[in-house]
């Protein structure tokens, strides 16, 4: 009782009110709807926004949430027959990619909500429907202030605390976006702080630990010792005279002369101070390690390592960004798309993933069919990717498009009429049926494309089969008339594969002997 007695006479006075300690929060802080910070041995009482003190939290925290915000997100539409394209008309994209609501930016919301699922093990956002349809905003919710339930029927519900009003409102499952990280129940993820708090908390003490070392303890340069005993006033001299010549940038390196038997010893930070060091740099990396956040992206020297950065940052973007892009992407599906076998929202990963120069020009010298291999890309989604604009040539949207006409490549040509014919009807078949699965819901817009593609088709007729131009015309009007009168086109093309190429060959063989 008389402990009790004690700590209320310390805040209470005899007018009867209760006196504000000196850094108490105020009712409306965060503080209070703060869980309690997780005891640790070290003895620092950690919670998420005392964690960001310490400065490998705050980094590893700051690289996840700022390279999320930036990274390309769009919504696609998924096509008929595999693939995909844009879809910029659909209202969620504006939302995803510019302004989720009237306050943030996209790179503001996702860096938040980001910034919430690494420290408190998930994020969430009201959906708030208005002039875009169901999904007009996303306004960001503080994870403390939100309590998910299961109901009686598996649905959610959470319990959101206004901190202006002290109240408790309830949102259903549907009237929220959540993205949880690592979860033992399905339902809210792993706090990364509490696992972490013992390292967090280690590191914080040492901090703390060496500020008061350092502000308390002598930092002496170096020593000068001289062989007899100098006076007060001879010492202050001597002091002075050697910090107006030798002191400052300016006077960096230049030569000391000492006299009567001075000498001069250099200070070394003893055993203690070493360790301490060593000890703050451990604790880096342990926290480095619960974030899974290559040291070089904490301006640490990481000398056991023994791959080189670039490696290190691809291995960051695929075991680090991956799993959250992918979260994230599934929570859109689940919460924010009506038509989920429709449209679909996907990151780009693909900037975070290049090498170097060199690497990238054998990637994409493959995959545009470079030294006789098969292609599995154009040469305009090769620009795409590396950011540039299509190109306006016509076999640019073609499978190995402008690929054997490169030097390099015609020493390993097939020039032969079937090795010819091959590649021509092999382009062809490639380019028509991508088009026929992009434009499958537009049957006009698939044939103005291929009236205008065999419009362009000459010239690399011309140069592929080795024929005059009035003959390479006849032979694309020909194919241009077929396909377009084609009732269907998938049937057409599996002919062309088995027989179109013979024929061609064949042709070409008879035009030889004449």
């Amino acid at each position: 009782m008389g402990i009790m007695k004690s700590a209320v006479a310390a805040v209470y006075n005899a007018s009867g009110k209760f006196l504000s300690q000196s850094g108490t929060p105020n009712s409306g802080d965060d503080f209070w709807y703060n869980p309690v910070g997780m005891d640790n041995h070290s003895g620092v009482r950690i919670t998420p926004d005392i964690a960001l003190k310490a400065s490998a939290v705050y980094a590893c925290v700051k690289v996840l949430a700022e390279t999320m915000g930036s990274l390309p997100l769009r919504m696609y539409r998924e096509l008929p027959g595999g693939g995909r394209e844009e879809a910029s008309n659909h209202p969620l994209d504006e939302l995803l990619r510019f302004q989720p609501n009237q306050t943030q930016t996209a790179v503001d919301f996702w860096e938040m909500m980001m910034l919430h699922a690494a420290l408190r093990g998930g994020a969430y956002a009201e959906i708030i429907p208005g002039a875009r349809g169901a999904v007009d905003q996303l306004l960001p919710l503080h994870t403390d202030r939100v309590t998910p339930e299961r109901m009686r029927d598996g649905s959610l519900r959470f319990k959101v605390a206004d901190p202006r009003n002290g109240m408790t409102r309830v949102l259903l499952q549907e009237e929220v976006f959540r993205v949880p990280g690592l979860s033992s129940d399905g339902i809210s993820g792993l706090r990364a702080i509490d696992l972490a708090s013992e390292d967090i908390g280690l590191g914080m003490a040492a901090d703390a630990y060496a500020s008061r070392v350092f502000s308390n303890k002598l930092n002496i340069g170096g020593f000068l010792i001289h062989p007899k005993t100098l006076s007060n006033e001879a010492q202050k001299g001597l002091v002075q005279a050697l910090m107006e010549r030798f002191a400052g940038i300016n006077n960096t390196h230049r030569p000391i002369v000492l006299q009567e038997g001075m000498k001069f010893e250099r200070a070394m930070m003893d055993a203690k101070d070493a360790q301490l060091l060593e000890a703050r740099k451990w604790q880096t990396i342990l926290v480095a390690q619960r974030f899974r956040v290559p040291l070089h992206m904490l301006s640490i020297d990481d000398q056991t390592n023994r791959s080189t950065v670039e490696a290190q940052a691809i291995d960051f973007v695929k075991y680090t960004l991956r799993p959250w892009v992918k979260r994230i992407e599934q929570a859109i599906r689940r919460d924010l798309i009506v038509a989920k076998g429709t449209y679909v929202a996907k990151f780009n990963l693909e900037g975070l993933l290049r090498g170097d120069s060199a690497a990238r020009a054998n990637y994409f010298g493959a995959a545009l069919g470079s030294s006789g291999r098969a292609a599995w890309m154009t040469p305009n989604e090769v620009r795409a990717i590396e950011g540039m604009n299509p190109s306006d040539d016509p076999r640019a949207n073609l499978l190995g498009g402008m690929a054997e006409s490169s030097p390099a490549n015609m020493a390993v040509t097939d020039n032969t009429p079937n090795g010819r014919a091959d590649r021509l009807i092999r382009k062809e078949v490639a380019a028509i049926r991508k088009s026929s699965m992009r434009l499958a819901d537009n049957p006009d817009g698939f044939r103005q494309w291929v009236t205008a593609f065999y419009g362009g088709h000459c010239s690399f007729v011309m140069e592929t089969l080795d024929i005059p131009k009035d003959a390479a015309r006849v032979y694309c009007d020909f194919q241009r008339d077929e396909c377009l009168a084609a009732n269907n086109i998938e049937t057409m093309l599996t002919r062309w594969e088995e027989d179109k190429a013979a024929e061609i060959a064949a042709t070409l063989e008879k035009r030889n002997e004449q």
